[in-house]
């Protein structure tokens, strides 16, 4: 995808996340306007073995991908609007799942009868349009379902719009590969995270919720889970400040001004 290269790599990172010992895997939204390759840049991570796809999202197919847990980790609903646009009952149903999956684990029975006894916790990661967003962001808000997400907004320049319109008239389309399991832990990892460098991500988000009027708990445990994943991906179980620069650099996305690439 033209340009997206910093979107994917926070995508790899969230992915890497439920590897990591004793830490709740983050979540992430795509927000952008239409057209600019949100679904796309998803879609890309289909064939990662620990992620499952969801075009749509309901209590049935949440059923086919907790009977494939843990060797499923994270849900990819490549676009949030199948769900939003459903009957109310079937949207606060799937609301329902995904606040308990994505914190504390949902346990219960599967319509089909399986009783699951230990919680499933995983990820999701998933896209909405910043029209949308601005429709649902306050009803989300009080139930406390936005903020389990890291929000990663951005919006395309001119000259991104121009290089796209290139990448289509040369059909370069064609050659784009979806990503491989080459970055993906074989097992779950304990990864030592230094006060040094703990005091450092809260710089980051200190100045996030400032912008944004939050307390920002939820996001500084995401944040120091993206360093993990990060110092996880580059061979190490020991946060360095690398992984902070990383951090630091890529969130200038996880906001709501969507910057432009």
């Amino acid at each position: 995808m033209i340009n997206l290269q910093p979107i994917e790599y926070l995508l790899k990172l969230a992915i890497v996340t439920p590897f990591i010992e004793k830490e709740k895997p983050v979540s992430v939204m795509l927000i952008a306007p239409p057209e600019h390759g949100k679904s796309e840049v998803l879609k890309k991570f289909a064939f990662i073995d620990s992620v499952s796809i969801a075009t749509n999202f309901d209590s049935y197919v949440f059923s086919e991908i907790a009977l494939q847990y843990p060797n499923k980790r994270t849900i990819i609903i490549p676009d949030f609007l199948r769900i939003t646009k459903r009957k109310y009952s079937t949207q606060s149903n799937a609301l329902t799942i995904l606040n308990a999956i994505t914190e504390e684990g949902w346990i219960g029975k599967l319509p089909l009868g399986q009783s699951i006894q230990k919680p499933i916790v995983m990820n999701v990661l998933t896209a909405l349009t910043r029209e949308e967003l601005k429709d649902k962001r306050h009803k989300w808000a009080t139930i406390g379902f936005l903020s389990r997400f890291v929000p990663i907004t951005y919006s395309y320049k001119k000259e991104t719009i121009k290089q796209i319109r290139n990448y289509i008239k040369d059909r370069i389309y064609r050659v784009d590969e979806p990503f491989d399991n080459s970055f993906l832990p074989k097992k779950q990892i304990e990864v030592i995270l230094p006060k040094e460098v703990a005091d450092l991500i809260e710089s980051i988000v200190l100045d996030i919720s400032e912008e944004e009027n939050i307390l920002g708990f939820r996001l500084q445990r995401q944040l120091q889970t993206l360093a993990m994943a990060n110092a996880i991906i580059n061979g190490r179980n020991i946060v360095q400040k690398e992984d902070y620069l990383v951090i630091k650099e890529l969130s200038k996305f996880i906001n709501y001004k969507f910057t432009e690439v």
